[in-house]
């Protein structure tokens, strides 16, 4: 039997380097989105921050809106659009980052793929507000993006990671 496709979020960080340039990890996160490999999930939350990033980015990285605008057309296809998102969940760290959570619960989604450390330190147990996150959200990995593809991800009652040497799932 075929595992079901992992689902998941990238935070804003994935896209921003994934638009900036078409290699290295953000672009490999994508190819697997265009693979079929993973589902992606967005918002307009989402949506409104990737539009945002041509003020945030240093001009130098040459991020346009019509950049955006084109990579964002070049991924829609690929993409789960979630509208209703409901706030069950506030980041301690940083509230500003409580949608990406909240945008994986209501997608089932198991993963989110992010370098933000506010996101990260979620899943640190050896903090109240880890431990209160696992307890709270058992089945949802945070994930560095070099890491993603070596995060355990359970779907159902099958654990399953993606191993990035090879292009097969591994079963655990």
């Amino acid at each position: 039997m075929t595992p079901p496709i992992p689902r998941v979020v990238f935070d804003c960080v994935i896209y921003a380097q994934a638009i900036i340039s078409d290699r290295g990890p953000a672009a490999e996160c994508l190819e697997r989105v265009r693979a079929g490999e993973l589902r992606l999930i967005w918002s307009d939350y989402v949506l409104q921050e990737i539009r945002e990033l041509p003020e945030k980015l240093p001009t130098h990285l040459r991020v346009t809106l019509e950049r955006v605008e084109i990579f964002i057309l070049a991924i829609a296809p690929y993409v789960e659009h979630v509208l209703h998102i409901p706030e069950i969940y506030r980041n301690p760290f940083d509230p500003d980052d409580s949608h990406y959570v909240n945008l994986a619960a209501a997608s089932n989604a198991r993963l989110i793929t992010t370098r933000d450390g506010d996101l990260l330190n979620l899943m640190d147990e050896s903090r109240p507000e880890g431990r209160d996150f696992r307890r709270r959200f058992p089945d949802l990995q945070i994930c560095r993006q070099r890491n993603s593809w070596n995060c355990f991800v359970r779907v159902s009652q099958t654990r399953f990671y993606w191993c990035a040497q090879s292009s097969a799932f591994r079963l655990h």
